[in-house]
């Protein structure tokens, strides 16, 4: 594969697509029926660990939190990122030229930048720096001079073009010079939207900005606040302009083809005038709606409720399975949540559909098929336990041959290898597990910010298939005992990911959930834990999964 695909891989992103409902809605309400509303993208670029220039500590932390805020409150098809050490002067170019060919007429692109900027000593024109560019002032290598940037964001096929540049020096890239602001009424929004717009923000002019952004701090603070159920560049430039240690900037790409009165539009999805965001006629916040996952045994649902054309059956699956449905999440934590791990590392992750047991494997069900049951405190229906890592990739093997499905694994001796298009049973990624166990929330534990009382000392283990579920029909994911992934122990990526299945080697393999005897910030979703893979303890079980 050449290196320019697999850049491309690296950071393309692609969310749920609007449906038509949403599009039409939004053109009627918003910007008139005549008016053709194309792609929402959204692209960060940030970089906190240069080769050369000294270090930041925010870029990608706020670069993280906006592209969050977006995809929750806002309607965004596709997102792409690139961050730190993938963030080369190279890279960015590609990205700019592959969004060049993938963008449409009708598009709309929002871009944001966080970095170092630098500025040249003779000309006083700035420049972005990547992750590569070099500190000699004349050299200048790797460089991205304004112009260049500009000249690549007025060259995208998009009709919309908005840049917020969070970056030194970036105050030459834009014209400042714009009219009276305009009455904001439905004609503004058909006229700003039916015209192409390349505009930009900057935390900055010609200046030096500081590491810790104010900027930043009111933009995500805008952005999650925002009532109104359509926003502009406008809007949000009159929430930052106040920042005390800069002065933003706010106006048009210099020489490119913006038109006047056209603008970039940001649609809230929790419109409580949109019939398609779910909110309840009073504007009260809708119920968590998270990719579904389907029971073993689903009741037939009404047509009104699901109508065939648009719901296909739930499959059929063995008893204690569930089909967890493909989706994207927020994989890790957030750097103020209670109790978090220092390798907690937010991140976007995507996972494919797949199968997974609702409870974890009983020792009953591990002494039918294995013939031993290794537990110290015996009891049929309690979790295996004492079983190490090899142990429950061979129980996996044996269910799969057992019931006729293509084995997972290939064992020889300590050497494990996964046939990833094999239909049979497995042991969950470190992935799939924190999104079946979060099943759509973002607090500390699928129940909120608590756990429900349980029982507490030696071996307080509860039968397998309890506490009460979560909403997507798993049980036991906060403690009773541990559960083995399939990963090796090792450092999340700094990027957005699909399907990923932890590095190629290790020494110590992935454990997830906590156990009986584990304090509450082990039990938490994203919490993370390790444990020799030939080694079984008493806290550590596991529960079975295959793809689907």
């Amino acid at each position: 594969m050449k290196p320019a695909m697999l850049f491309l891989a690296a950071v393309l992103l692609v969310l749920t697509p609007l449906g038509a409902q949403d599009r039409g809605f939004r053109a009627a309400a918003a910007v008139g029926p005549d008016v053709v509303i194309g792609k929402q993208w959204a692209v960060f670029i940030a970089i906190d660990r240069y080769q050369e220039w000294s270090p930041l500590n925010n870029p990608v932390k706020d670069a993280h939190e906006i592209r969050d805020i977006l995809v929750e409150r806002y309607f965004i098809d596709e997102v792409v990122e690139l961050y730190d050490a993938d963030a080369t002067a190279a890279n960015i170019r590609r990205l700019f030229a592959d969004l060049r060919t993938r963008t449409a007429s009708n598009d709309s692109v929002f871009v944001f930048y966080a970095g170092h900027g630098q500025t040249d000593a003779v000309t006083s024109t700035g420049s972005w720096i990547p992750v590569d560019g070099g500190r000699d002032q004349l050299a200048q290598a790797n460089w991205l001079p304004n112009i260049q940037i500009r000249n690549m964001l007025s060259a995208l096929s998009a009709k919309h073009v908005f840049l917020v540049a969070d970056a030194c020096f970036s105050g030459d890239m834009l014209d400042t010079s714009r009219g009276a602001s305009p009455e904001i009424n439905s004609e503004y929004y058909r006229r700003a939207y039916s015209r192409v717009s390349r505009q930009v923000m900057t935390s900055g002019a010609s200046e030096t900005v500081p590491d810790t952004s104010e900027f930043a701090l009111r933009l995500k603070s805008t952005l999650r606040r925002a009532e109104d159920s359509v926003i502009d560049p406008e809007y949000l430039f009159s929430n930052v302009r106040e920042v005390r240690s800069t002065q933003p900037l706010l106006g048009t790409i210099l020489g490119s083809e913006h038109q006047s009165g056209g603008s970039f539009l940001f649609f809230r999805r929790d419109d409580p005038m949109n019939p398609a965001s779910g909110l309840a006629s009073d504007g009260s916040p809708p119920t968590a709606s998270p990719p579904m996952a389907v029971p073993a045994v689903a009741a037939p649902s009404s047509p009104a409720a699901a109508p065939p054309s648009e719901t296909p059956p739930a499959p059929s699956l063995a008893e204690g399975l569930v089909l967890i449905q493909a989706g994207s999440f927020m994989m890790g934590s957030e750097n103020n949540e209670t109790g978090r791990g220092r390798d907690e590392f937010r991140h976007r992750v995507m996972v494919d559909s797949f199968i997974m047991g609702s409870a974890e494997v009983s020792q009953r069900e591990y002494q039918a098929l294995m013939g031993t049951n290794p537990s110290r405190v015996k009891d049929d229906a309690l979790p295996v336990s004492m079983v190490s890592w090899f142990d429950a990739v061979e129980f996996c093997n044996r269910r799969s041959a057992q019931e006729g499905l293509q084995p997972a694994y290939s064992i020889n001796g300590r050497t494990v290898t996964w046939d990833k298009t094999a239909n049979g049973y497995r042991l969950p990624t470190e992935a799939e597990w924190e999104y079946a166990c979060r099943a759509g929330t973002v607090s500390l534990y699928h129940t909120g910010a608590s756990l429900p009382p349980a029982p507490s000392g030696k071996n307080a283990l509860l039968p397998a298939g309890t506490p009460d579920p979560n909403a997507w029909g798993l049980s036991g994911m906060h403690g009773n005992i541990a559960e083995w992934c399939w990963d090796w122990y090792g450092d999340y990526s700094g990027r957005s990911e699909t399907n990923p299945s932890g590095p190629a080697t290790g020494s110590r393999r992935i454990v997830r959930g906590g156990s009986w005897d584990a304090r509450p910030a082990a039990l938490r979703s994203a919490a993370r834990d390790s444990s020799a893979p030939a080694r079984g303890t008493v806290a550590i079980g596991f529960r079975v999964c295959r793809s689907n």
